[in-house]
């Protein structure tokens, strides 16, 4: 497969972030809460997360202008009104994030790289980095992981330098 243009990144980059830009965040909370609790049900059910409950996670998709606010109760997630105030912040560009739930990089590798970045409660921060390195990607619903591998090709293609991959 040929290379992607060099001046063809930024505008399929910015036309992957329209969601993010232009979609209006309640309109996208009842697909991140649909998402996210399909995505996570088996980690629910096994009382996994119930260190999370009643704390208010951030998500940041930089390149993608994603900010998602996500309260946790005892057994979903609810998305909240975006504020200022979260317990814990999660943040990096939209491969990065592709790579770690994929399963195609390393989640320590990214954390400590600081390609993903915790701030606030670290501890938090590392809790849900862990359940989530944790987990089974086939327990996560077949549409959802066609979607992100499909995205993560994207993405990827997006992120090569003017060269394929070396095989």
């Amino acid at each position: 497969m040929l290379p992607i243009p060099e001046f063809v990144r930024p505008i399929a980059k910015k036309l992957i972030g329209i969601p993010g830009r232009l979609v209006p965040y309640a309109a996208q909370k009842p697909v991140l809460s649909m998402v996210l609790n399909e995505a996570f049900r088996e980690p629910f059910r096994h009382g996994e997360l119930e260190f999370l409950e009643g704390a208010k996670i951030r998500i940041k998709v930089t390149d993608l202008c994603i900010d998602w606010l996500i309260s946790v109760g005892a057994d979903r997630f609810v998305p909240a009104d975006r504020n200022p105030e979260d317990d814990v912040s999660i943040s990096g560009e939209s491969l990065d994030f592709i790579l770690l739930a994929t399963r195609q990089a390393d989640p320590d590798t990214l954390f400590f790289q600081r390609r993903i970045r915790i701030e606030g409660d670290t501890e938090l921060g590392l809790g849900v980095k862990n359940t989530m390195d944790s987990m089974d990607w086939d327990d996560l619903p077949a549409p959802l992981r066609k979607l992100l591998q499909g995205v993560g090709v994207i993405i990827e293609k997006l992120e090569q330098r003017g060269h394929p991959k070396e095989p």
